[in-house]
This record gives C-alpha cells, structure tokens and sequence, in this order.
C-alpha cells in the first residue's frame, strides 16, 4: 500500500537520520534487518508503509529504544483518522461502514495483530461480521456485546502486558481504543456513556503505561491525562483510585519526575479509595509507600507498607492471588531501598517463587536481588545487574527495567559509585531514552 502521506514521509526521513548516524547504508540496514534493500528506499522515501515487523526490526537494528515504532503507531494513527474524519453520525451509510472497515484493517494490519500472522486477515472480517451483526443499544452507537467486550479486552491486556514487550502490547491495545474513539464521541444515553468510559479509561491507562516503558513520557503523560477524564467520567471512584495508583507506579520510576508530586497522586488514590478494604486501597497504600521509600522517608515507608499489610488481610477471604504476590514485590523493593537486607531477601525470595519464568516482574526481582548485592559487595552487584540487563534484548530493555537497573547504583555506598562497574551501570540506565 503507498503511503505518500506526510506522517510516513516524517517516519522516512527518521530512518534515514537514524541510519546515516550510525553511517549505515541501505543496503546494510537491510541487510540486518533480512529485508531488501528496495524496500528500506522506498520506506526512507515516504512512498510505501513498512509492516509492523519491519518497523520494529530497524527500531531494534538502529538502537532507537522505540522510537521508530512511536512514529510508526502516528502514522498509522494518521491513517485511521482521514479514513473516519467526518463520520459523526451513529448509523453509518454502506460507505461509511466501508471506510470502517478499512480504517480497522489498517489498524490492525499497522498495529501488530502481526502476533496472529496469516490469520490476520481472518479475524478481521470475523471481528467485522460480529460487530455488524449485533444491534446497538436505544439511542446509542454501540451494544452490549461491544462494551463487554472491550472491557475483557483490558483485562486481556493487563494479562498480556506482564510478559509481552510494550511494543506488542501498545499495537494491540491501539486496534481496540481505535475502534472506541468514534463511539466515545457521540452522544450517548447516560448509563451505555458510563460503561463506555469505564472500558475506554482502562485501555487508555494501559497505553500510557505502555508508552512510559517505551520512553516516550510525553506521550504517557497524554494518555494519563486522558484516562483522569474518562474514569472520571464513569462515577466509579474506585477505578480512579486504581488507575490513578498505576500512573503513579510507573511515575515514580522516572528519574525526570518530582517525587513529591508523584506521591500526591497516589495519597489522592488513597483518598479517593475510601476507607473499607479493598484492592485499589492496597494498590494505593503500596504505591505510597514505595514512593516514601525512594525519597528517603523510611520510617513513614515502613508504617505505609505496614498498613497495607493490615488492609489486605481484611480483605474478603476471597483475596486477590495476584495482589498477594504484588504485595510481596512491593516488600522487596520497600526493604531494599531502606536498607533492612533480612527482610528483603526473604520478600525476594518468596516473590521469585510466585512470578512465572517470563513474567516481567521477574526480571525486576532479579535487579532487585543485584541491588541487594551491591550493597555489601558493590563489585558483584553492578557486574550482576550488567549482565541481567545485557542478556535481555533490546525490546526488553524498557523504561521500568532500566529504573530497576538504577536502583543498583542507587543503593551503592557513596565510595563505590566511582567504581568502573557502578560508572557503566549508571551510563546504561540513566539518560537512556527520551522525556
């Protein structure tokens, strides 16, 4: 399909600075990428769209840290958007339902459903049919089946985001918010608008995280942004609580962020969490508490990881299993970060046994587990956390680990930060991506 549009032309010319930077001919890039070489031209010249396996092989070849892949989703975006640009009524004419039809193909063909491969094609048209074939609710644009839908969509993400890489993730979770945005843009009746904004928050929450770990804070902060207004939107104080816990979870571990601010948005999700156990105040509670710990508050650290603790146990005897492993995370980075090493290692000990092989969790563990180290033998923790981080490949090495890799330095004794070790860590982790 050509491109030709001034979105995929700004993304040609993106490769071509990159790749002249690394003074890298087509030819070699394509080489690296086992692409061929007429391709990466045509790519660089703006006049054809690469496929999302193509873009996310040069963002790794070119060491962009997902870069490529954020002008690649734009543009893609861009796309979708002249396709729907005008359609504001709920019931679209046949052309209408053509130009949405299209605007999901391409969504899905430049967003990555690239994890199903040959089946693409297939999904999409059942996906289309399905949607097609329901009715909408009175006075609105979508149906039940829609809205349920995209709410276990989100728990779909949530799930896949704790083991795939934030690329794949964010490319699926833009097929899905793209499908929502023209709904949330019409006028809908007050109890279909509130389901609608509850589903819509959850994703948009998710595409900030996702954003953040790829190093694109500004985007993040966007999509943050947008998911304050839609979850407030839905009445539900709860699920503000708990999407206001996670944007303070992942910004908390921006070296570019004022932790004081950050801790003023997770006392809010406390707040607005009530006072009656359940699992947005542990989540609140443990984001507080994380935060007091990273700027040196530890005895208030303490009493909040304390209190969480309380509140959890008078949960319902239901508990959530993935909250009690979460919980176990939070002790271990609580306890590294002030300095009490017994109670550390044992957190650690008993989180490693329940994060599954491949959980990104347990990648975080085991620079917690270096952080540990380093404390009473500076050498071996930063040689550890080095060889952690370098045996993870270049789409695993996101924002959040490279945050767990600085808690190693973080942690050293004043003395061993000029060690040649601790000067490499602090050089790999700090700085690393973009604001």
């Amino acid at each position: 399909m050509g491109a030709e549009s001034q979105e995929w032309q700004e993304f040609g010319r993106a490769i071509r600075r990159w790749r002249e930077q690394r003074k890298m001919t087509q030819r070699q890039l394509a080489e690296l990428i086992s692409w061929a070489y007429s391709m990466v031209s045509r790519w660089e010249s703006g006049d054809l769209r690469p496929s999302v396996e193509a873009i996310e092989a040069m963002d790794a070849a070119l060491e962009v840290e997902g870069k490529l892949i954020s002008l690649g989703f734009r543009a893609a975006m861009a796309d979708s958007n002249r396709l729907r640009r005008g359609t504001v009524e709920a019931k679209a004419s046949t052309r209408d339902e053509d130009e949405d039809m299209e605007r999901r193909r391409l969504m899905r063909d430049a967003a990555a459903v690239a994890a199903v491969g040959a089946m693409a094609p297939v999904l999409t048209s059942l996906t289309d049919a399905l949607a097609i074939a329901q009715q909408p609710l009175p006075g609105a644009s979508v149906s039940q089946g829609m809205i349920d839908d995209w709410e276990h969509a989100a728990d779909v993400h949530e799930q896949r985001a704790r083991f795939d890489s934030p690329a794949v993730v964010l490319a699926a979770l833009a097929v899905d918010y793209t499908d929502m945005a023209p709904h949330l843009g019409r006028s809908q009746p007050a109890a279909v608008q509130r389901d609608l904004v509850h589903a819509a928050a959850r994703h948009a929450s998710l595409i900030g995280g996702k954003w953040f770990d790829l190093g694109n804070r500004r985007e993040a902060h966007r999509w943050w942004a947008q998911t304050r207004l839609l979850s407030e939107q839905s009445g539900d104080d709860l699920l503000v609580s708990w999407l206001r816990s996670r944007e303070a979870g992942y910004r908390r571990q921006d070296p570019n962020e004022n932790l004081d601010n950050v801790l003023l948005v997770a006392q809010e999700a406390r707040r607005l969490a009530g006072d009656a156990p359940s699992a947005p105040l542990v989540a609140a509670l443990g984001v507080e508490a994380m935060i007091l710990a990273k700027v040196g508050r530890h005895a208030e650290a303490i009493t909040t990881l304390r209190l969480t603790e309380e509140t959890f146990e008078r949960m319902p005897s239901s508990g959530n299993s993935r909250q009690a492993r979460a919980l176990w995370y939070d002790r271990t980075l609580i306890y590294t970060l002030t300095g009490d090493l017994k109670r550390a290692e044992h957190a650690r000990d008993t989180a490693e046994r329940l994060y599954p092989t491949g959980h990104r969790s347990a990648t975080l563990l085991a620079l917690h587990g270096a952080a540990l180290h380093a404390r009473t033998d500076p050498n071996e923790g930063t040689h550890r956390a080095l060889q952690l981080l370098d045996a993870l490949p270049a789409e695993r090495r996101d924002t959040r680990v490279m945050s767990a890799g600085r808690l190693v330095v973080e942690v050293l004794p004043e003395k061993a930060r000029a060690l040649p070790g601790a000067r490499e860590l602090r050089a790999l982790t700090i700085g690393s991506r973009s604001a």
